[in-house]
């Protein structure tokens, strides 16, 4: 007895289809993940800058 194949063309372009759109979404996801850390990144900047120039007031000119 021969094992019949039960896929058929249509399980291959389903399979290419959510591969296709398993990948968009995960650019979709990426884009926003770089996103948002170029936002914290940002934020951590100016909070460097916010601290250092607190310091330098504190300190009568002088960085700590």
């Amino acid at each position: 007895m021969t094992k019949q194949n039960i896929r058929g063309p249509n399980d291959l372009e389903e399979q290419i289809e959510y591969l296709t759109n398993q990948n968009d979404y995960l650019k979709r996801k990426l884009r926003e993940s770089v996103a948002k850390c170029k936002s914290f990144e940002e934020e951590c900047d100016r909070l460097f800058e916010e601290n250092n120039n607190l310091r330098i007031v504190r300190n009568e000119g002088k960085v700590l």
